[in-house]
């Protein structure tokens, strides 16, 4: 055997190796739920659960939140977007006007109570609209 040649035992070690380092970069990706909420304190909105277009929490029941609570927004299908509608007049949030796709996420902290209101452009006419409410 040439010094150069790698014997299978060493190829097969290297593939391991390979395999655990590309499994542990896939984990970093992000894209499962308990790697997007299991460090935040705050509010979980999921934007297009199953493929419908709603927010949930959000479309069918407003969500309810105390002033300084954080809010995140996680894409459960692709081509959405936060069109914010109405807000206080002291608030600035501005949503998240781009489309994204599943598993992007936006935050907010909300400080100033009031109604707010959102929508998907995309879905809008097929009723994926939202309320929050800060107390």
């Amino acid at each position: 055997m040439r010094e150069h040649d790698p014997s299978r035992r060493t190829i097969l070690r290297r593939g391991a190796a390979a395999l655990a380092a590309t499994t542990a970069l896939a984990g970093c990706a992000g894209g499962d739920a308990a790697t997007e909420t299991g460090n935040f304190d705050g509010e979980v909105v999921e934007v297009g659960p199953d493929g419908r277009n709603v927010f949930s929490p959000g479309t069918n029941d407003p969500l309810r939140v105390d002033a300084g609570t954080s809010v995140r927004w996680v894409w459960r299908s692709a081509n959405h977007n936060i069109a914010v509608r109405g807000q206080p007049a002291d608030a600035n949030w501005g949503g998240e006007p781009d489309i994204h796709h599943t598993d992007h996420t936006h935050e907010h902290t909300f400080e100033v109570p009031g109604e707010y209101h959102y929508v998907c452009e995309p879905h809008e006419g097929m009723g994926m609209v939202a309320d929050l409410v800060v107390e």
